[in-house]
Formats: C-alpha cells, sequence, structure tokens
C-alpha cells in the first residue's frame, strides 16, 4: 500500500518537474522597499493616473472599526493592480497585488515584460533556470513570480502583503 501511495504522489509531482518551476528566498525582496520594489507613485489618486485607465473593480470592504479597507483591482493595458485603500486616509494605499504583461512598464525593479531575466537575483544564479518555467523569488513577507519564455520574462507578477 506504500508503494502504491508512493507512486500516486510522485506521478502528481511530474507535471510541475517538467515545468521546470522553482522557488527561491532573496533577503532584499519587498514589494514598497529596496532593490526589487515596484516603482509607484506616493498616492491612490497618482496612481490611477500612472496610465490610460481601462477599468476600476471594487472587490470587498473590510470594517476595521474606525475606517474601512477597500479592496480593488485597477486595471491598465498590460497592467493589473490590486490595492487596499482606506476611509481614513483617502491618499492612501497599498499593493497587495501587480501583474505586468506589456514592456511598456518600467516600473518593476531590476524585471521587465520581454526582457532577459537578470543574471543575478540576490544571490540567486538564474542563467541556470530552465526555459519556459516559472521561477518565484519571495522575500519574508512579498513574493516576485516570474514566467519565463526562453530567458525572458513573459508575465511578472508581484504578491504583496499589505502593512
Amino acid at each position: 500500500m506504500k508503494r502504491l501511495v508512493a507512486f500516486f504522489v510522485l506521478v502528481a509531482a511530474l507535471p510541475a518537474w517538467g515545468r521546470g518551476d522553482t522557488s527561491h528566498f532573496v533577503d532584499k525582496l519587498s514589494c514598497d522597499s529596496g532593490p526589487y520594489a515596484l516603482k509607484l507613485p506616493d498616492t491612490y489618486d497618482g496612481l490611477r493616473k500612472l496610465g490610460g485607465l481601462k477599468g476600476e473593480k471594487l472587490l470587498r470592504e473590510q470594517d476595521l472599526g474606525a475606517y474601512r479597507a477597500r479592496y480593488r483591482d485597477l486595471l491598465f493595458n498590460g497592467l493589473r493592480l490590486g490595492v487596499v485603500t482606506y476611509s481614513n486616509d483617502p491618499e492612501k494605499y497599498q499593493i497587495v497585488s501587480a501583474e505586468i504583461r506589456s514592456s511598456q512598464w518600467k516600473i518593476a525593479g531590476p524585471f521587465r515584460q520581454g526582457y532577459v531575466l537578470p543574471a543575478r537575483v540576490g544571490d540567486v544564479e538564474t542563467k541556470t533556470i530552465r526555459s519556459g518555467s516559472t521561477v518565484e523569488f519571495s522575500g519574508a513577507e512579498d513574493t516576485v513570480r516570474v514566467r519565463l519564455v526562453g530567458r525572458k520574462v513573459s508575465v511578472l507578477t508581484y504578491l504583496c502583503v499589505p502593512d
């Protein structure tokens, strides 16, 4: 019975091994500070004017007692931002996620859609990462997920933990 279970676990893991997906810890990785941070405007109004805003959707509201947190999706051409805003400070926002699918967006530290993945991310040598894979670089809280086509970045996704 144990061999049968081990066999099914092995078979289930094969697709992930075939894609070459990997995850690495990068000490200074953060969505809002350091060398890998997103470079975004200081205010929510400035964020909405980052480019031609194609859509904005309120996903949910959270009652935090003295104020409300509003989780929204902002959709631009080739960029989707997940943000949280606060009713007690209308200009303040925090990024929850960012998905970059166009090279026009130069907001992602050393990463850029359509360009070769940097040769080194933190202490990770990326030249050995297989083409066609998805690689994650995770810091203490935040993660950057990079989907590769060849050695070039196809889709770049930041997953961020708001304070």
